[in-house]
């Protein structure tokens, strides 16, 4: 029986399927990879108008995948998947019923400078991402401040938080105050892993490159540092991502001041 299973809500472009590459070097898992983006965009519940020209998946519904969440996994220690919170911005109520009570939920951030502007770059990307604009709406940090409150409210009290900066300037202590706030054994084989194609993300075919061809986290040379906001940030950007830019900063700056830090704060 799987007995723990984890839910982690991110927004675009914000290291998250790295991270979840990551959780796959874990022995006797079962991963999923952003199920309700499939009830989001394509199921008969669908939220989004992005893919309104194809074919309706009527089998993509939010209770089926729900139920699919819920299921016993014979032979699995845990099950773990990755969400993006806007996914699930009307139906958050889900996650208060009885066949989740179990699960724990997790939060991954990154700075808006970084994940809006990234989100902007591939979602103008026809020839790689199949998209051809750019819709604030799926900047995804409101809902996942939202979603953060709705658990902490009716599930359980502080979702563990990871800021993706902190991941890559810190991963062994990142990684290790993580899986020991959920309830996971860390191992160092979680940092590093062969570069290659994983079946589960073809759905999202050109959204994953860089996690596809990674080796795995190595600490940076230069570590991050606490970005001080200014109007000059913003004059480098496109209009339209400096004006969402700025709507996301209040929803991350407050997720952020809730963040994990390395574990025995490997030089933080």
């Amino acid at each position: 029986m799987s007995k723990n299973r984890i839910l982690l809500w991110t927004a675009p472009r914000c290291v998250s399927t790295a991270f979840e590459r990551s959780i796959m070097n874990l022995k006797n898992s079962k991963i999923f990879h952003e199920p309700y983006s499939q009830a989001f965009y394509f199921g008969p519940e669908k939220q989004s108008a992005r893919y309104a020209a194809q074919e309706t998946k009527q089998q993509a519904t939010y209770r089926s995948i729900s139920k699919m969440l819920q299921k016993e996994y014979d032979g699995r220690d845990f099950v773990f998947s990755k969400e993006m919170a806007y996914c699930v911005e009307n139906k958050m109520d889900i996650f208060a019923e009885e066949g989740f009570k179990n699960f724990q939920h997790s939060f991954l951030i990154r700075h808006p400078l970084k994940a809006v502007y990234s989100l902007y770059r591939a979602s103008t990307n026809p020839k790689l991402t199949g998209w051809d604009y750019f819709d604030p709406a799926e900047a995804g940090f409101r809902q996942m401040l939202e979603l953060y409150e709705f658990v902490d409210r009716n599930i359980h009290g502080n979702p563990v938080v990871v800021d993706a900066d902190d991941l890559l300037d810190y991963p062994n202590g990142i990684l290790q105050s993580y899986c020991e706030a959920v309830g996971l054994e860390y191992e160092e084989t979680m940092t590093s892993w062969e570069p290659g194609p994983v079946p589960e993300w073809d759905v999202w075919a050109g959204w994953h490159e860089d996690a596809l061809k990674s080796t795995g986290f190595k600490p940076r040379a230069k570590k991050n540092k606490p970005h001080a906001f200014t109007a000059f940030d913003l004059e480098e950007l496109p209009p339209e991502v400096a004006a969402v830019v700025e709507e996301c900063m209040p929803f991350y700056e407050t997720l952020a001041a809730k963040k994990i830090s390395p574990k025995n704060n490997e030089q933080y």
